[in-house]
């Protein structure tokens, strides 16, 4: 179980590092180590995240697509391909893709090292403010 701090308005974990995700495993849709996500650890409830690593030369084993939430990888560490209907691309560190609901996905890892990423899933068209309009200053002086 990963580090925890909670407080009123957050919850904080700490996961260990990148290398560490392949003690982390899940069992359903499908059994895969390497896979955190942070939803029931965080408290997360406007936002599907998880924390990954996917071995070398492997694929996902299915194509998937979603019926309300787009996606949104990550990319921080290896290379890959991933594809969305039709199209197939190279991924590396600094790659991020955002793919629709409706898009059919896969991707995998056709490298001799770890791909590590992020993937974030929230409802398609669902922010009302999605720049920084949103932030609120709060007049309190910054003492660290």
């Amino acid at each position: 179980m990963p580090e925890m701090k909670k407080g009123t308005n957050y919850t904080a974990a700490h996961l260990g590092k990148w290398e560490d995700l392949k003690d982390y495993k899940m069992e359903e849709p499908v059994k895969a180590r390497g896979k955190a996500f942070l939803n029931d650890l965080l408290d997360l409830n406007s936002m599907e995240v998880s924390i990954n690593s996917f071995p070398p030369h492997t694929s996902v084993p299915f194509h998937h697509k979603h019926g309300e939430n787009e996606e949104l990888y990550i990319f921080v560490k290896g290379k890959g391909q991933f594809q969305v209907d039709e199209d197939v691309f190279d991924i590396e560190e600094g790659s991020v893709v955002r793919v629709a609901p409706t898009g059919v996905r896969i991707f995998r890892n056709n490298s001799d090292e770890n791909l590590y990423f992020i993937c974030v899933q929230a409802k398609e068209n669902s922010l009302q403010h999605n720049n920084i309009s949103d932030g609120i200053v709060v007049e309190k002086p910054v003492e660290w």
